[in-house]
């Protein structure tokens, strides 16, 4: 623990300065300072800034009360402005006091003016300012300065000045008509806004009395309020700012002044403070006073909206001002067109009626301009339109082609691409060592640095050493802890690294490996793979290092060709080098499934051990794919909402590799198969599947435990990656595969349900989707209650736009006949538009079972008009 030492030859009342804070009198620090000379002052600040360096680490009894008298003594002592303003800012001082009497006392001595530089100069670190608010108020204070403005004040403003109630405090408030302009201009200032209690109406009506007593301008609070609404995206700020606005109870003069502000609103601002501003367009348009041209402006961009709420709206304001008449009619009827572009079927037949109601107030050229717009029109809305307005709609329509589900245009499946055989120089491997923190990156770019490693290693380990050392350094205090090596088996880059530079013992390399085989298992021996090739590496740089690693792969998807691995085993035998076990295993089952007969008979002429296991491999042909069963989750207090998972047995052959393979090939049972490690497995990374490059179903099968909560958890950002790689990789795309894509359609980030739409397109490109599959999961899991309907149609609607119309639909068509047969889950209308959507774009021909009776219903619900405009769409025989 740190000792404090007190130089011998201190001055006496430097002496005794520095015993107290050594004491922790903090109280003391004032009067003690004061007497001092600045020579002796000066002569206390190297002291002072030793021990604040050791009180990082003081856990002592009574390290609280050192913090805050070291505090105070420091400032006291601080000549300069820049030096005392970095002192007082220091974190770990200042969190330790709650009590800003001492270092005020020990400020006291100090000329109005340099207090208030000293808080300016604070002021101006945004965090320092927010945190020690406080502290800088009352200096401002004590000096009779203007308080700073900065982004940092306003908002430690904010945060201390609320008391209850709420209006006293900010009435008694000296900085108040300086702190509130800039709540409107501050990024993050406005949060408490929003906030009303039972026994305080809150800031928001705080603000709006202050302003009604005279001591705030009315009009200020108005203009900074739109102004931050039209800009502010966090739900919780705009809604502090609606309360305002609320509170102020704008007239209808104060609104009409500011009209332009609130029709550039409607385009972008966020959904709740768009639907304010179109509020307020209508009361105005109600009352007269609101211009032809903005009510066109607003309405333009409120009907291309995504929020089905604010576009029916709109039409309905458009409905209003169109029956009342005069000069502008025309215009309005054209501004209603564009919603003929919006995504949703119900809002451009909404459209299209109000246009309908109204024709015989356009004239010829409106109704041209009417029936171009109306091509956007779903087909069963074009008939509709053409049927309504007639030749003039025929014309524009009659070249319209219909969909194809023959030429899907589905973008080219993308190709494996070779990897650079020639290794990284070591100025390379310096360079990308230290771009890759932690050993992260993709699996690629990971391969090639460790196999740089080993070769550069092998050739030169005393210039490797030397060439690294100027990176290693972030590492080296983290490799060892108490006399302990902690590192290897963790991180596969600051592993390897330890070893490399001689700072990993034998003993720990031995005890990393023989970990790793202790717990193999077959929901670890994913993750353990690597740890074991790591461990097994880095042992034989002790002993007999590695000229070049067998597993490097050979494509970008981690596959490995056969012929290039004949060559590297044929060089191990030429060196006479035995290869690593886990290296060679890992080697094998990266093989590319196709091998030409040359590669064949070029293995037989392996002699060693490990080459006749490679040429018994490629004669015996790819490792087999193991059998796949779905299993649905029981009912239980773990799995309140049971989804689907995938069981896998053992591969043939999995005997002839060792652990923890054996395991990572063994019979694998999410649901029955517990065992000793308590896990689930469900690891989720590119670099899990570039293990088995060639068999996804084994890697699927095992991230589904955690692809399952995709729903519910936000945290897992990493499987954002997954779905696009897992596409791409080789072997059948069988249960497992398209659950992982089932359950990333209903996934709760967007990024996830992006990432399962572009990995159906190429397993679609390649000829792997297997749609009536992917349905089937889908309903299967909606009606678990493991998916939301919406999701799942917000992710197929992004499929829609990539013009995949029939990948949409043979989807939608295996979802809907559970759905139907189950009555009327919700988010059905949604699946029943997207489904006519999707069969009107494509052309589908057919009947899905149940639909017919829904149809039949009576009523003009959505999910009846849909059901009867997709089996119209079916029943086409044009």
């Amino acid at each position: 623990m740190p000792d404090y030492d007190i130089p011998a030859g201190a001055a006496p009342g430097a002496h005794a300065l520095l015993h107290a804070v050594r004491e922790g009198r903090a109280e003391d620090v004032a009067k003690l300072a004061s007497p001092l000379t600045a020579a002796e002052r000066r002569a206390c600040l190297p002291v002072l800034k030793a021990w604040r360096r050791e009180v990082r680490d003081d856990r002592t009894e009574g390290h609280l009360g050192i913090r805050e008298a070291l505090w105070a003594a420091g400032a006291a002592c601080s000549s300069g402005v820049a030096a005392a303003a970095q002192w007082l800012a220091a974190g770990e001082l200042w969190w330790s006091s709650r009590d800003l009497t001492p270092v005020l006392d020990a400020l006291g001595d100090r000329e109005p003016a340099w207090l208030g530089q000293v808080a300016h100069r604070m002021a101006e670190r945004r965090t320092v300012a927010r945190d020690q608010y406080p502290l800088i108020a009352a200096l401002v204070q004590a000096a009779g300065c203007e308080p700073p403005t900065t982004d940092g004040f306003v908002l430690g403003w904010e945060l201390c000045v609320g008391g209850s109630p709420v209006r006293k405090s900010l009435g008694e408030h000296p900085f108040l008509t300086v702190m509130v302009p800039r709540l409107f201009e501050v990024p993050e200032a406005g949060s408490n806004l929003q906030y009303v209690w039972d026994h305080d109406p809150g800031w928001a009506a705080a603000l709006a009395g202050l302003a009604e007593e005279g001591r705030l301008s009315r009009g200020m609070l108005l203009d900074g309020c739109v102004s931050r609404l039209s800009r502010e995206t966090r739900l919780g700020l705009v809604r502090g700012f609606l309360t305002l606005l609320t509170a102020l109870d704008p007239t209808e003069d104060e609104y009409a002044a500011r009209t332009l502000t609130w029709v550039r609103m409607v385009p972008d601002a966020q959904s709740l403070a768009a639907a304010r501003a179109q509020e307020v367009l209508a009361r105005l348009d109600a009352a007269g006073r609101l211009e032809t041209e903005h009510l066109v402006e607003a309405s333009r961009a409120a009907l291309t909206r995504p929020e089905k709420k604010i576009v029916r709206a709109q039409l309905t304001l458009l409905d209003k001002a169109v029956k009342r008449g005069g000069p502008g009619t025309e215009e309005l009827l054209l501004a209603v067109t564009d919603v003929f572009a919006h995504e949703e079927h119900s809002l451009q037949e909404r459209g299209l009626a109000l246009l309908i109601r109204h024709r015989k107030r356009a004239g010829g050229a409106v109704l041209a301009a009417i029936a171009a717009s109306a091509g956007q029109l779903r087909p069963d809305l074009r008939a509709r339109a053409a049927e309504a307005f007639g030749d003039v709609l025929a014309e524009e329509t009659a070249g319209i082609p219909e969909g194809d589900d023959e030429d899907e245009g589905l973008p080219p499946a993308p190709l494996p691409e070779p990897l650079e055989p020639e290794p990284l120089s070591l100025a390379e491997l310096v360079e990308e060592i230290a771009a890759v923190p932690e050993g992260s990156g993709a699996p690629v770019r990971q391969e090639r640095v460790l196999g740089a490693l080993v070769r550069h290693a092998h050739a030169d380990l005393p210039g490797l050493r030397a060439a690294l050392e100027p990176v290693v350094g972030r590492w080296k205090e983290r490799w060892y802890a108490d006399g302990h090596y902690y590192y290897l088996g963790w991180h596969w880059l600051p592993s390897l690294l330890a070893s490399v530079m001689g700072a990993a013992p034998e003993e720990e390399l031995a005890a990393a490996r023989r970990r790793v085989l202790e717990s193999a298992c077959p929901h670890r021996a994913v993750g353990l793979v690597p740890l074991l090739r790591v461990a097994e590496i880095a042992a034989r740089l002790h002993t007999d290092p590695l000229p070049f690693l067998l597993a490097t792969p050979t494509w970008s998807t981690g596959t490995i060709d056969p012929a290039v691995l004949v060559e590297r085993l044929a060089a191990y035998e030429r060196a006479g080098t035995a290869p690593g076990p886990a290296d060679l295993d890992l080697a094998l089952l990266r093989l590319d499934r196709e091998v030409p007969p040359g590669v064949v008979a070029a293995a037989a002429e392996l002699t060693s051990p490990a080459g006749r296991r490679l040429a018994a491999r490629l004669a015996e042909g790819p490792l087999p794919d193991p059998a796949v069963f779905r299993e649905r989750q029981r009912l239980g207090l773990r799995t309140p909402r049971p989804g689907v998972l995938v069981r896998t047995e053992a591969v043939a052959g999995h005997e002839d590799f060792s652990e923890p393979f054996r395991s990572l090939l063994g019979v694998y049972d999410p649901l029955t198969g517990r065992c000793r490690c308590g896990d689930e497995g469900g690891e989720l990374s590119t670099q899990l599947l570039a293990l088995l490059p060639q068999h996804r179903e084994i890697v699927a099968a095992r991230m589904l435990v955690r692809f399952a909560w995709l729903a519910y958890d936000e945290s897992i950002g990493e499987a954002a990656d997954v779905l696009p790689v897992l596409a791409e990789s080789g072997g059948p795309a069988g249960p497992a595969t398209h659950l992982l894509l089932a359950y990333g359609l209903g996934a709760r980030r967007p990024e996830e349900r992006l990432s399962a739409v572009d990995a159906m397109l190429v397993l679609a490109a390649r000829g792997q989707l297997d749609t009536e599959r992917l349905g089937r999961d889908v309903a299967e899991l909606t009606q678990l209650r493991r998916l939301t309907l919406q999701r799942v149609v917000e992710a197929l609607r992004e499929l829609v736009r990539t013009g995949a119309y029939a990948t949409a639909w043979a989807v939608l068509s295996a979802v809907l006949p559970p759905l139907l047969a189950d009555g009327a889950p919700h988010g059905l209308p949604a699946v029943l538009t997207l489904a006519a959507d999707s069969a009107e774009g494509c052309g589908a021909r057919g009947s899905v079972p149940g639909l017919d009776a829904l149809a039949a219903r009576p009523g003009s619900s959505q999910t009846v008009k849909q059901a009867r405009r997709l089996k119209n769409a079916l029943d086409r025989t044009d």
